[in-house]
């Protein structure tokens, strides 16, 4: 008796790329661009604001820093809030 069974990498050779698994790449490219423009962005903010609010190096690093621990946060409150009562309330939500 043959084993039927195949592995992943196998079922993922035999599926291709389709239409749907080039929407999903440039859905996640998008997300990779937006998430590195921010950091982008961040890293301008922080001169422009010790010029303009007189901060220190520190000051400004500790914005930056809120920042993503908003982010983290937000993460971890949102995503058990979002398996709690669904996605599309929570986008809603923070939209």
């Amino acid at each position: 008796m043959s084993d039927s069974r195949i592995s992943i990498d196998d079922a993922i050779e035999r599926l291709g790329m389709g239409y749907f698994q080039h929407r999903i790449l440039v859905a996640a490219g998008l997300c990779f661009a937006a998430d590195a423009m921010e950091v982008l962005l961040l890293s301008f903010l922080s001169v422009v604001l010790q010029a303009q609010w007189g901060l220190t190096e520190q000051e400004a690093a500790t914005i930056t820093s809120v920042v993503f621990l908003g982010a983290l946060v937000g993460t971890l409150v949102l995503g058990i809030l979002g398996d709690k009562v669904g996605r599309k309330p929570i986008f809603v939500f923070t939209a």
